[in-house]
């Protein structure tokens, strides 16, 4: 990891620390808003700290959602407004000021085409794809009231997951991002057995309406 990420990690740990809940709320928007950010290095704190008594357990996850939710809206609206074309022209000018190029938004495109909405769900509990994965939602223009569920349960779940960790491992807390980095495959063959549930109850309904 670059030192400026690490420098920007420890920053917005000290906010945190400072500001409470406002605090939780900035540093889940910065960690959906610019990807390199990784969440296994932030929500594991926001556990330890809460450990610490020195924020609620529940509020760190609500905090953490709601502006995980604030920065998921800022890219589905990017993606909504702009299109592809545009903001591939955005990125490719400026992406190197957030450290994103248009290749990461092509894999989150993939997930989307491969997967279709469920994806929006899943795709929270993958690193990169869980903040990019909300450009070919508005790209397609997905249902804002979709997106908004499929985004709020998804990151639910992964900030929950992540900051229980935290919370439980106490001082050891870092050790979650080791465990984050090897389990991409195995969240991608959840997401297809998944797909494929959905499909085949879909097709049994519809085989005893006829």
């Amino acid at each position: 990891m670059s030192e400026f990420i690490n420098s920007l990690i420890l920053n917005i740990q000290d906010l945190v620390v400072s500001l409470g809940y406002p605090g939780v709320l900035f540093a889940a928007f910065a960690e959906n808003f610019f990807p390199p950010l990784p969440s296994e290095l932030i929500f594991p704190f926001l556990g330890f700290v809460a450990a610490n008594g020195h924020l609620n357990f529940f509020l760190v996850i609500l905090f953490g959602t709601l502006g995980t939710l604030l920065g998921a809206f800022l890219w589905y609206g990017l993606g909504y407004v702009l299109g592809r074309a545009n903001l591939k022209l955005y990125i490719d000018r400026y992406g190197h000021i957030f450290r994103i190029k248009f290749t990461d938004v092509e894999k989150a495109e993939e997930w989307f085409a491969k997967h279709g909405a469920p994806v929006v769900f899943f795709g929270r509990l993958v690193p990169i794809v869980r903040t990019l994965i909300s450009v070919p939602a508005g790209f397609v223009k997905m249902p804002f009231y979709q997106f908004l569920g499929l985004t709020f349960f998804g990151s639910l779940i992964w900030i929950g997951l992540l900051s229980s960790a935290g919370y439980l491992l106490g001082e050891r807390w870092e050790e979650i991002s080791r465990i984050v980095e090897s389990y991409e495959l195995v969240v991608e063959l959840v997401l297809v057995a998944a797909v494929l549930v959905a499909a085949f109850a879909f097709y049994r309904r519809r085989s005893k309406k006829h």
